[in-house]
């Protein structure tokens, strides 16, 4: 009997495995070698929940555009300590060649870089109108929650084109990777803790 590596959900900033699982197939190999929890409706509420309440708590929406930059920042320097270790997991899980999912993570950090340098950046601007003494202008403003849906094939660099920009305009998450390849995705959000994300910013829900 095979011990299969198990992955857990993060919800509202703890793990969460769920009563349900579903086993992870390593392609090379042709066999299951981890577990992910199988997650059904309300585990989906409970993470929409979460970052409904993290989108209004002061530890996030109070945090000023330059501040959510320099996270995204330490979140980068994060990222990259730990690259070797997430391409590794997403060639056992999706069994693409770990050359090319090794340059995919380590360049992972550079977006969340360039996305905290622009953080501070996101202007509006006063538009011209034909009333005399009023003035018209728009202001950019984060939307919310945000759905992000992942692909199987290169998981860590396609969820950072949508999670690098949405935090750096100061939305929450919920997302829910692909049933083929859940495991780098589970173990890179586990990672925002450390770099001080707020609980609740960044959730995973994963099943089918």
């Amino acid at each position: 009997m095979v011990d299969l590596t198990r992955f857990s959900n993060t919800i509202d900033g703890a793990a969460v495995s769920g009563t349900a699982t579903f086993e992870s197939f390593d392609p090379y190999q042709g066999a299951p070698w981890a577990l992910v929890p199988r997650c059904n409706a309300e585990d989906a509420d409970r993470a929409v929940a979460a970052a409904k309440r993290a989108f209004r708590s002061p530890e996030w929406r109070n945090l000023t555009a330059t501040a959510r930059g320099k996270l995204l920042l330490r979140l980068a320097d994060v990222i990259a300590a730990n690259a070797e270790r997430l391409a590794a997991l997403e060639t056992r899980d999706n069994g693409k060649l770990i050359a090319e999912m090794g340059a995919q993570v380590r360049y992972v950090p550079e977006w969340f870089r360039y996305f905290g340098g622009l953080a501070d950046k996101i202007e509006g601007a006063v538009l011209p109108i034909d009333k005399p003494g009023m003035f018209a202008f728009t202001q950019r403003e984060p939307i919310g929650v945000v759905a992000a849906i992942v692909p199987w094939n290169s998981p860590l660099l396609l969820l950072t084109w949508k999670l690098a920009p949405l935090l750096a305009a100061g939305n929450t998450v919920v997302i829910k990777p692909s049933e083929h390849a859940s495991a780098s995705t589970l173990a890179f959000v586990e990672l925002f803790a450390e770099a001080g994300v707020p609980k609740g910013v960044v959730n995973t829900v994963t099943g089918f």
